[in-house]
Parts: C-alpha cells; sequence; structure tokens
C-alpha cells in the first residue's frame, strides 16, 4: 500500500534540514507523498512543493498552527489552505512577532535563575526567524548549560518550569475558522493522552475537521479510542512522524504508515468547500 507522511519540519520553523532535504529524506524511504507543516510558517512551501514535484511525489500544502486554551497548548495541522491568504499571512506575522517576544522573556527568566544564555545563541540555532522553546532548548545544549534537549525542558522550559512562558492567547475555535475561510480544513496535532472524548466533541461542534490518528504520542489504546471519535463525527484522518531532522525529535519519515488514501480524502474534502 502506498503511503505517505503529513507530519514533518524544516528549518523554515524548528526543523534542521531544508524543505528540499526534508522532501529527499521522505522520497529515500519510498512514500509516494507528504505534507511540510512547519510552525506558523508557510515560508518552506514553495521550496518543497517544487522539490516534490521533480521527484515525482504528491505534495499537500501544510501548516501546524498554534492555537491555545488555559493551561494547554493545541496544535492545529492546516491543509489545503492558499498559502497567499491575506489573513493567514496576518496571523503567521503575529505569531513570529509573539514567538520573539516569548523566546526574549524565556531567556529572561533563565538569567534570573542564574542561567547565562543570551538571545543571540537562542537566534542562532532558529536560522528561519521564529524561535521556539526547542530552538532555546538546543541554545541551552550548544552552550553547555544543560546535557541535552531532554533536560532543558525538565528543568527549565515544560510547562510550570521556571522558565516557561505561555503564548499570547489564541482559541482553537477562531484558529479552525482562520483555515477555513482561507480555504483549508483544520486536523488536531498529536492529541495523545490530552485530550478526553469530551473535549474532542467540542472541538467537533467548534469546526474541527479532522484528527491525527497515526503518531509516535498516540499509542494503541489511544488510535482505538481516537478511531471511534473520528467514525462518529465523520471525520478525516491524518498521521506521520513529527520529524524534525536527524537527532532533531519525531519518528523517522514514513514510520506512522499512513496510508495515501489519508492524504486523497483530505485533498477531496478540501476540493468540495471550494
Amino acid at each position: 500500500m502506498s503511503r505517505v507522511d503529513l507530519h514533518l519540519h524544516s528549518l523554515a520553523s524548528d526543523g534542521v534540514l531544508s524543505p528540499a532535504e526534508v522532501v529527499r529524506a521522505v522520497a529515500a524511504r519510498g512514500l509516494s507523498g507528504l505534507s511540510l507543516t512547519d510552525h506558523d510558517t508557510v515560508a518552506g512551501v514553495e521550496e518543497a512543493r517544487a522539490e516534490a514535484e521533480r521527484l515525482g511525489l504528491a505534495f499537500l500544502v501544510g501548516a501546524e498552527l498554534s492555537a491555545n486554551e488555559p493551561g494547554r497548548s493545541v496544535h492545529v495541522l492546516a491543509y489545503g489552505f492558499d498559502p497567499a491568504n491575506p489573513e493567514l499571512t496576518s496571523f503567521f506575522e503575529r505569531f513570529r512577532r509573539d514567538r520573539l517576544r516569548r523566546a526574549e522573556e524565556i531567556v529572561d527568566r533563565l538569567n534570573e535563575n542564574g542561567v547565562p544564555l543570551a538571545m543571540d545563541a537562542v537566534l542562532r540555532e532558529a536560522p528561519g526567524g521564529l524561535p521556539t522553546r526547542a530552538h532555546l532548548g538546543r541554545a541551552l545544549v550548544t552552550e553547555n548549560l544543560v546535557p541535552d534537549i531532554h533536560s532543558a525542558f525538565r528543568l527549565w522550559l515544560a510547562r510550570d518550569r521556571p522558565a516557561f512562558v505561555e503564548k499570547t492567547p489564541s482559541p482553537p475555535p477562531e484558529v479552525f475558522e482562520l483555515i477555513h475561510r482561507a480555504g483549508g480544513v483544520a486536523v488536531l496535532a498529536h492529541p495523545g493522552r490530552d485530550y478526553s472524548e469530551a473535549d474532542l466533541d467540542g472541538y467537533v461542534a467548534a469546526g474541527l475537521d479532522g484528527i491525527e490518528i497515526l503518531h509516535a504520542a498516540n499509542g494503541p489504546s489511544i488510535r482505538a479510542s481516537l478511531g471511534r471519535v473520528v467514525r462518529k463525527h465523520g471525520l478525516l484522518r491524518s498521521g506521520g512522524s513529527d520529524w524534525h531532522g536527524p537527532g532533531a525529535g519525531g519518528s523517522e519519515p514514513g514510520s506512522q504508515r499512513v496510508p495515501a488514501t489519508w492524504m486523497q480524502e483530505i485533498v477531496e474534502r478540501v476540493a468540495a468547500l471550494s
């Protein structure tokens, strides 16, 4: 059966490979298609699309948008939207500014706690100009301030740790609607154990179109329960490796064995909306 990977990151956000290199890694594993889903940006889409076309791979425009609600981050995979949509472009620009603000506040908190990390070191880890906590963690490792990125999060960067800073509020229903206005569909990313069935029902009522079932964070029982929610509401299915590049996080491209038919169902749903 033909397989695809619908959750991948590049240097345009917090990955370590260029968009074209990500596509070549997907091709090398024998997959037939992909979606590049960088965080709050489409800066890598055209490069990835061109390389996918050169290699004969199916390509689906994507991004991973940052939503949140009190006490919880909610990541939303957007697929099939118009990457030039002005509202979406404005959203990405607001989040670019907010990521810079957040990174600076995290650096300040680290300094206040005796960790001498400089903002310049963080920006060197984020050539795409969108510093995330992953970039902050890598900077801490590079500067020999923690032994590894897991320690960076455990000690400083995870929620409820001393250097954690919340993002600007971005309610999930507003993000779903933004994606719809841009011509795409909204899929809940790596739900894992974070959401009850009541949570998922509420998101569906607010406009959620699908759920990422196949992800390394979703164990067999979670996948089964998510499958029941999908069937109950007629939702789209998605999946992917959440790969950030060699040694940078996520499982290997293709590891989640996502059927190409799932990608086609997303494409057909998007077409039906236009």
